[in-house]
């Protein structure tokens, strides 16, 4: 009889054991990674060529059974800020069941003039007769903040390029020289509307005359 009953409380703690264990409960959560300042970040060219600095943005991971695991968080992916470009960066971790976690940062490197690119219908009162109208196109830097190149500027010729430099509102060139009869000696103007339109006032000389001169460009 007692043999029986030893053997009936084994069987009862056996089968409550079985029972604990397959009401355990399985982890199928993955973390949460969450990235300081968001998924999206927009950073500058520098305004010197080649002298762009970069960090990865940190970030966190929460686990609902192993706590913090940020520690655990592995980054891939490159950015190059000295190269205006979209990159884009994957943030993973994984729980200690094997729940894994990404998260994707965007990157932008931008040159904040790059919205001036594009085709432009000039106009130019340099031209003795009045007003003389033509077609210019404006050329965003990838590598140095602000700085932008104007096409057949003024009509000095689609073979000319001169270098500028512009914020969302101003614009202004350095003296330079301009093909090899002349120099554009400085200029400056303003950018309006979203279109965008810019005014450029500015002094250029053929080694023997100096002019004064008004150029406006309207996007087209």
């Amino acid at each position: 009889m007692k043999k029986q009953i030893i053997a009936l409380a084994s069987i009862v703690m056996i089968g409550g054991a079985f029972m604990m264990t397959s009401c355990s409960k399985e982890d199928i959560t993955a973390p949460v990674i969450t990235i300081s300042g968001g998924n999206s970040v927009t950073q500058n060219l520098p305004s010197t060529a080649g002298a762009g600095t970069w960090s990865n943005p940190t970030a966190t991971a929460t686990d609902d059974e192993d706590g913090d695991i940020s520690s655990s968080i592995s980054v891939t992916g490159t950015v190059d800020p000295n190269t205006a470009n979209t990159y884009t960066l994957t943030y993973t971790v994984s729980d200690a069941a094997g729940n894994t976690a990404t998260e994707t940062l965007t990157v932008n490197i931008v040159n904040v003039a790059d919205f001036l690119e594009g085709g432009y219908n000039g106009a130019d009162t340099c031209q003795v007769s009045g007003t003389y109208t033509y077609n210019a196109t404006v050329s965003a830097s990838n590598t140095v903040n602000g700085a932008i190149t104007i096409n057949n500027f003024a009509a000095f010729g689609t073979g000319i390029n001169v270098a500028a430099s512009a914020t969302t509102t101003a614009i202004s060139m350095n003296a330079q020289p301009i093909g090899t009869t002349g120099n554009l000696l400085s200029g400056s103007g303003v950018i309006t509307s979203s279109t965008p339109q810019f005014h450029i006032t500015f002094t250029w000389t053929d080694g023997t005359t100096t002019e004064s001169c008004d150029s406006w460009y309207t996007h087209q």
